[in-house]
C-alpha cells in the first residue's frame, strides 16, 4: 500500500493513513457539518444559503444558471426555489416562455447578509491556521482537481 521505504504497519498508522480522497471526506464532512450547526439559528441550510450568495451575487439569474453553478441537479432545484419563494426571501420574474429571473427579497437580502457573515466566520474557524497565500493555494489546487475530476 504505501512506496518501498514508507511500510507503516496497520497499528503504526489507518489504512487510510495514504488516501487523499479518504481526507478530504472527513475534512467535508466536517467543515459541512460546521457550517450547517452555523446556519441552523438563520433557518437555512448550506445549499439555501448557496443559492442566495449566487442570486444576491447574480441578480437576475435564472434558476437554471444556479443550478448550473452549484452543481443542484433540476430535480432538486425546484423544491429549494419552490421554498425560498415560500418564505419570502427570493422573488422570480418571466424573462421568457420558461425561464426566470430570481433576484433577492428585501427580506432575502436581510438574511442573505447574515448569513455571508456567519459563512466568512465559519470560513476563519474552519481554515483561520492558514495565510491568505496559503488559503490562496489550496483553493487553486483544489479547483483544479475538482475541474480534472469532472
Amino acid at each position: 500500500m504505501s512506496a518501498p521505504g514508507n511500510e507503516l504497519s496497520k497499528s503504526e498508522a489507518s489504512i487510510f493513513e495514504g488516501l487523499i480522497g479518504y481526507h478530504l471526506r472527513r475534512l467535508s464532512v466536517a467543515v459541512m457539518t460546521d457550517l450547517a450547526d452555523s446556519l441552523a439559528p438563520l433557518g437555512l441550510r448550506p445549499a439555501e444559503a448557496s443559492v442566495l450568495f449566487m442570486i444576491d451575487a447574480n441578480p437576475g439569474i435564472t434558476q437554471s444558471d444556479v443550478a448550473k453553478e452549484l452543481g443542484i441537479l433540476r430535480a432538486n432545484m425546484t423544491p429549494l426555489i419552490a421554498a425560498l419563494v415560500k418564505r419570502d426571501l427570493i422573488q422570480r420574474e418571466p424573462v421568457d416562455g420558461r425561464s426566470q429571473a430570481l433576484t433577492l427579497s428585501s427580506r432575502g437580502d436581510a438574511l442573505t447578509r447574515k448569513a455571508w457573515l456567519i459563512t466568512r466566520q465559519h470560513e476563519n474557524r474552519m481554515f483561520g491556521t492558514l495565510s491568505e497565500s496559503a488559503r490562496s493555494r489550496v483553493i487553486a489546487q483544489l479547483r483544479g482537481l475538482w475541474r480534472h475530476a469532472r
